[in-house]
């Protein structure tokens, strides 16, 4: 193998490490607790002023507030997760520091989008019945974040998988040769 072997960076460890970095440094630009008060401002301002003013409401008032909390507390932990996972990125060994990574990115993709999708279509169908048109962006938004969601944790998922297969091939003795080592980087430079 001669230095110009070396300093190319198979394509399938640059997609991972691009995503990576792209969401911790979005996550880092976008997570602001001013940003969070205005939010949770914005809920009981737009709630409180609809038709509905009953417990129910308050206490759907109080749901929505903790989602919106949960949801920025898991994205600080997903931050974290990416930033972690780094490590294994790029050092290709060590794949169970990408299960935090894998769990958040599930949890705060695919989970809380569902969950908002049922949330705003309850907050469309008893408190906001004008806007649904605005649900129909919001929906298709969603759909969009978790068709993302899904991809980035196939990618982290298969590396991780590939980690692990090579953990164990020298674990159990049947070193492999340094070009079989990177069997998920080649499968996807084929993408």
């Amino acid at each position: 193998m001669d230095e110009s072997d070396s300093a190319v960076m198979p394509y399938g460890k640059f997609k991972i490490l691009f995503i990576n970095v792209f969401v911790i440094l979005f996550k880092a630009a976008t997570l602001k607790p001013r940003k969070l008060y205005y939010n949770l401002k914005t809920i009981h301002d737009v709630l409180e002023k609809s038709c509905c003013n009953t417990l129910l409401s308050h206490l759907y008032i109080i749901f929505v507030s903790l989602m919106i909390l949960a949801k920025f507390i898991m994205s600080y932990l997903g931050l974290a997760a990416n930033i972690i996972a780094l490590f294994p990125i790029l050092v290709e060994e060590f794949a169970d520091l990408l299960v935090p990574s894998i769990y958040v990115q599930f949890v705060e993709n695919i989970l809380f989008a569902i969950m908002e999708v049922i949330v705003g279509g309850i907050t469309v169908r008893y408190f906001l019945p004008c806007k649904i048109p605005l649900f129909i962006i919001f929906v298709t938004k969603n759909i969009i974040q978790i068709s993302m969601g899904i991809a980035a944790l196939n990618i982290y998922t298969d590396l991780h998988q590939s980690l692990k297969y090579d953990m164990d091939m020298v674990e159990n003795g049947s070193e492999m040769g340094s070009n079989e080592g990177e069997l998920f980087l080649r499968k996807e430079s084929l993408v």
